[in-house]
Parts: structure tokens; sequence; C-alpha cells
């Protein structure tokens, strides 16, 4: 097996020492929240690399799959009518009303969506 080699050279030695239970859940720990294994975060502790923890994501997903559904039903409700039309349904103003109503449905929707990743993730670039 080829050994792994970093900007300070192959990696040929091994460092053993012992901690306790409890600073070696800490290490852990902080190695998982930077996605690190033990050994890089170590490497990177022991040379004042900077470290960078990997940010928290939390979310409630059974909302997100609500807003999801609640585009997808406006969006069926756009085909049902469009199907209508293609078949030689006639555009009347109720109809002309109802698609006005969904369109500006979906889009404050899909605007609200996007409002609440961006405050849950960041804004993309």
């Amino acid at each position: 097996m080829a050994r792994k080699k970093d900007e300070l050279g192959v990696r040929e030695k091994t460092i053993h020492f012992r901690v306790s239970e409890a600073f070696y859940e800490v290490i852990a720990h902080e190695a998982r929240q930077c996605g690190l294994s033990i050994s890089e975060f170590c490497r990177r502790v022991l040379i004042n690399r900077p470290i960078k923890k990997l940010p928290v994501i939390i979310h409630d997903e059974r909302e997100i799959k609500q807003e999801l559904r609640n585009i997808n039903k406006l969006g069926n409700n756009l085909n049902q009518i469009a199907r209508y039309l293609n078949e030689g349904g006639q555009m009347n103003e109720t109809l002309s009303q109802e698609i006005r109503k969904t369109l500006t449905t979906l889009d404050l929707a899909i605007h609200d969506f996007n409002s609440a990743v961006e405050a849950e993730y960041g804004q993309s670039s």
C-alpha cells in the first residue's frame, strides 16, 4: 500500500498517544463538525492550519415537502386548464380569472419557498 503524501512529505511515521474517553469524544466531535478524520484534524491543529467547521443545517423537512406539494397542486391546475384549451375548450372570463389567480398564487408560493430556503441555507450565488 502506497504511503500518503502531503506538502510536508510522505507520511511514514505514526504517533500514538492516549487520551481520556471524554477528551477523545471532544476531539471526535470537533473533527466530525469539520468533516475531517481524527488524524487529519489533529495534523491541522498541530501545524496551526485554519480549521473551518461545517455549517449546521437544520430544517423542517415536513414543511419543505408541504410547500412543494402546494406548488405541485398549482401546476396540476394549470395543466388541467391547458388540456381543456388544447382539446378545443373556449377561453372565457371565468377561465381567464382562474388562470390569473393560479399564476399569481404560484408566483407567491415560489417566492415564499425561495425566501424560506435562502433564510435557512443562505443566499445562492
